[in-house]
């Protein structure tokens, strides 16, 4: 099999490093769009500078990719503000059709485009959803992730197959929401947080890799997957779950109301811990996915 040559854009992020690492230590050959100025020292990485909103000499890397990975968009953890719904807004749906104008331009464009996108198109809903689920939440995240999808699907790519990948919390001990609540696990503020009913969707960042590689090596693809395991869990026992590893036998619950004003003091908004996202994934089991990591 011939070394591929893969694409990530807005690759220097922390699922881009993951991704990154992986195809590297497969031999594929990765070509990272940064709108920073960043320096390859290793042979098969390289990155090329973009700025996200204008076409130029960075579409001929797309030339022959055999995948390209776009993961653009800012953190979530912020207040939103209007400011900052603008700026999540923009650095989702902007790159995205930016990379679809720069496909439609191409002699020879990328044969597979992935989309990352979010499961909190399914926030505050009542029962737990999956890939075939036609029914969205309501709230500003919800609405974003549609947009964003839509302007993905809106993107004319006659040589170029499309797949969606609706990523939920990825459980590193390097990035992300697990080091934070551990923190708060150690310190003895474990318990449950508001009512600890709300669903948390998540993904092992092992899992993660390994289903980007199996979507990759498919000769056969459904348009959306959902990167999270089959079995989401209640607040409650995810963070009884995090004491027991961390050897705490007591955790203080964490009420609404305190956690509304710990969200602000961080400069995050509450929604992100207390809204329920019950989503679980039945097409990656379905097509063969083993997860490493189910529970």
């Amino acid at each position: 099999m011939s070394m591929r040559k893969i694409v990530l854009a807005g690759g220097t992020g922390q699922l881009g490093k993951l991704l990154k690492t992986a195809f590297v230590q497969r031999g594929e050959k990765v070509t990272i769009l940064t709108r920073g100025e960043k320096k390859s020292h290793h042979p098969l990485i390289q990155y090329v500078h973009w700025d996200a909103q204008r076409l130029g000499e960075w579409i001929y890397h797309l030339e022959h990719a055999d995948v390209l990975i776009n993961l653009c968009g800012d953190n979530i953890r912020k207040r939103f503000t209007e400011t900052n719904k603008k700026k999540l807004r923009d650095s989702r749906l902007g790159p995205t059709a930016l990379l679809g104008k720069a496909i439609d331009q191409l002699d020879s464009p990328p044969n597979l485009w992935i989309n990352f996108s979010g499961i909190s198109l399914f926030n505050g809903l009542g029962s737990i959803q999956d890939e075939y689920s036609t029914v969205y939440g309501h709230d500003f995240l919800a609405n974003l992730v549609l947009a964003w999808e839509d302007e993905f699907k809106d993107a004319v790519t006659s040589l170029t197959e499309k797949i969606i990948v609706r990523v939920s919390s990825v459980l590193s001990w390097r990035f992300g929401m697990l080091p934070e609540l551990y923190g708060i696990v150690k310190k003895g503020l474990g318990g449950k947080i508001g009512k600890g009913q709300q669903y948390v969707s998540w993904i092992h960042e092992q899992d993660l890799v390994a289903l980007i590689m199996w979507i990759i090596e498919k000769e056969k693809r459904s348009l959306v997957y959902h990167a999270c395991s089959p079995f989401p869990e209640r607040n409650e026992i995810f963070m009884k779950t995090l004491r027991e590893v961390a050897g705490i036998g007591f955790g203080l619950p964490l009420p609404t109301p305190l956690v509304k004003i710990g969200a602000f003091i961080k400069g995050v908004d509450p929604s992100l811990l207390l809204e329920t996202v019950p989503v679980t994934t039945k097409r990656t089991i379905e097509e063969g996915f083993e997860f490493k990591f189910p529970y």
